[in-house]
């Protein structure tokens, strides 16, 4: 992700496709019930940050990621080069952000930074930096943004795992995330040997978070349906590394509006997203980013700053906070992007119209042809509620037989 002191926009990265590792074992799904299920990031130096007021105040906003704190050899500063903790510019916005009730994240690195297991080699000073960050913030979650070639320094990752290791220790309610760039077919072999770095230290990523943005799949790619199924595709290698990982903890953090590959992720993408977390129950909704999450008219230049697309002020925070409980900006059965009106919900193509799906009264989204499902994943069909147990792709619930993918949970 970018920050506007640095990086307008990433170029695109080559990247070779990791076929996605196949899950047998049940999702484990958890409901999101956490203050932090909706935490969109916030560019801390790029002039927008009164959006991030008017989210908190005007449209229930309860948390946010504060992005981003840049290793420095084994010192720390935020993106603007002031130190952690003594920053006059950024320090300020999050006392008055905190002041209105709403909880901080902490995130660093980003796509021309990186975390200080990066930039420092010596196990103490990174544990030390880090705990800083939680004593200067009162924070208990961290988040570190790993892309381009620090993804592939496993020296680096090992010792951000020992310093994750170190800290809950210490930390007994420390959560924290490892946000990583991800392909509609999930991560990368590289992403997935950051899973492994956690499970070799003896620590378990509290939340892997996805970038589902610049794909680079070409300007027509369906954002929304694209981030799903990275989302699928990630949950099945996150659970080849360690069983007990579940969409519990697995984030989804896309760029709204234009991404730097000419995409676009609109307010109906937005609300796909959504109603997947719902049905899922993923450990985090975020997005690029709060300071962003409003129209503009310019060029390329303007994408730190804004959508680039035609939108109402925070529409993208009302769609993903109905996850956390939030109105979404909802008015008489209709979602803000167009996505839900008068009862019939389309979510990825598939359409329910007053929860009826083949004849019958369910209230699970209907089966997709074109959707991957994963173990645990819940569908409706002809009248009936079927749960996927392992990954599959256009087998339709009903044909599979008694040992086939689907199991009939009943009548709907």
């Amino acid at each position: 992700m970018h920050f506007a002191k640095w990086a307008a926009s990433a170029s695109a990265l080559t990247l070779a496709t990791a076929g996605a590792v196949l899950a047998m074992a049940p999702a484990g799904n958890a409901a999101a019930t956490s203050v932090y299920s909706v935490a969109p990031y916030v560019d801390m130096s790029n002039s927008q940050e009164g959006l991030l007021d008017q989210a908190i105040t005007g449209h229930g906003l309860k948390a946010y990621t504060a992005a981003f704190v840049l290793g420095s050899g084994c010192n720390q500063i935020w993106g603007d080069t002031l130190p952690i903790g003594n920053d006059s510019f950024t320090d300020p916005l999050i006392a008055k952000a905190k002041s209105e009730g709403a909880s901080l994240i902490i995130s660093s690195g980003g796509a021309s930074g990186l975390p200080l297991a990066w930039t420092c080699s010596n196990q103490s000073q990174i544990d030390a930096g880090y705990q800083a960050l939680i004593n200067d913030y009162g924070v208990t979650q961290l988040d570190f943004d790993i892309e381009g070639a620090a993804i592939a320094d496993t020296a680096a990752a090992a010792r951000q795992m020992q310093a994750m290791k170190d800290l809950k220790a210490s930390n007994p309610g420390l959560t924290f995330s490892v946000t990583l760039p991800v392909l509609t077919s999930g991560l990368t072999n590289d992403g997935v040997n950051i899973i492994r770095a956690a499970k070799t230290a003896g620590v378990k990523i509290d939340v892997v978070n996805i970038m589902t943005m610049d794909f680079y799949a070409g300007t027509g790619t369906q954002m929304g349906q694209g981030s799903v199924s990275a989302a699928q595709a990630t949950l099945a290698q996150m659970q080849s590394v360690d069983s007990g990982y579940g969409y519990g903890n697995l984030g989804i953090t896309p760029m709204i509006g234009k991404n730097d590959d000419g995409s676009t992720f609109t307010p109906a993408d937005a609300q796909t997203v959504e109603t997947f977390a719902e049905q899922h129950g993923v450990a985090r909704l975020a997005f690029w980013a709060v300071t962003r999450d409003q129209a503009c008219g310019g060029g390329a230049n303007s994408l730190p700053t804004c959508s680039q697309i035609s939108q109402s002020p925070l529409q993208f925070t009302d769609i993903f906070m109905k996850y956390a409980g939030g109105s979404g900006g909802t008015s008489g059965g209709t979602t803000t992007g167009g996505t839900t009106t008068g009862g019939t919900t389309t979510t990825g193509g598939t359409t329910t119209t007053g929860g009826t799906t083949g004849g019958s009264t369910c209230t699970t989204a209907s089966w997709s042809s074109s959707a991957i499902y994963t173990g645990g994943n819940t569908v409706s069909w002809k009248g009936h509620n079927w749960k996927a147990k392992w990954w599959t792709q256009g087998e339709e619930p009903g044909t599979t037989g008694e040992w086939g993918v689907w199991q009939d949970l009943g009548a709907c």
